[in-house]
């Protein structure tokens, strides 16, 4: 009986530690950009705000900018359709 009672008592108190551990854990959530540039060779860079500063970071490196797969587009401006342009005359 004694033993049992023990390791009841194990038991509880393993349980309890991994509930307080499990607990203080805190998600961690990085930003995500919405412009990479690709430098060939697998080397990429998905840190950038604007097209104009992705092509910056391109320039000169063989590197090109594509939209970052990753971001939520939803309402980005540029995928809103445009209004039909008037014509003026």
């Amino acid at each position: 009986m004694r033993h049992f009672l023990l390791a009841i008592a194990v038991a509880a108190i393993a349980t309890l530690c991994n509930v307080v551990t499990a607990s203080a854990q805190v998600a961690v959530s990085y930003p995500v950009y919405p412009w990479c540039v690709d430098y060939g060779g697998g080397d990429t860079n998905c840190y950038f705000l604007t097209w104009h500063q992705c092509r910056q970071a391109g320039s000169g490196n063989n590197g090109f900018c594509y939209r970052n797969p990753f971001y939520g587009y939803a309402g980005y401006p540029a995928d809103r359709p445009r209004a039909p342009e008037r014509r003026r005359g």
